[in-house]
């Protein structure tokens, strides 16, 4: 008798819900790698937020959240990094999706960022940054 395997080597990922404005918002890789998406909290087929050459860091090895969704605010602070050098920028979609575009006005270009607590009530994010040219750590609380 002979097993087949391949379902179990596709196994799809869905990690990291966050429930805001009727939606969950999670990642998952159905599409090959990594990436964000939503769906209505009562079921329905999943739409994905980031254009597909984007590809997203497991959760687990960031160092800190993957996004945030900010309901008040119409957007989701997203962390991308360029072609997997691990170096996180911060980046807002619309709450819709769409392309990614600098958050904080490209403040944080010079450093790897990583994404802390978040209070969407206050639209307060905390965030951790890295100086790239530099060996320098800082916390920063952006409003």
């Amino acid at each position: 008798m002979s097993y087949r395997v391949e379902s179990l080597m596709s196994a799809r990922l869905f990690v990291a819900p966050q429930y805001a404005g009727k939606k969950v918002y999670f990642l998952s890789n159905m599409s090959g790698h990594l990436s964000l998406y939503s769906m209505a909290f009562g079921g329905s087929v999943p739409v994905p937020l980031l254009p597909p050459h984007i590809a997203l860091q497991n959760p687990h090895l960031i160092g800190g959240k993957s996004f945030y969704v900010f309901p008040q605010l119409k957007q989701i602070l997203v962390m991308i990094d360029s072609d997997g050098d691990e170096n996180y920028q911060p980046m807002l979609i619309p709450l819709e999706g769409g392309f990614p575009e600098p958050a904080f006005k490209n403040f944080f270009a010079s450093h790897r960022v990583h994404l802390g607590e978040c209070d969407p009530k206050k639209n307060i994010v905390y965030l951790r940054a890295e100086r790239r040219d530099k060996p320098l750590k800082r916390p920063i609380v952006v409003t």
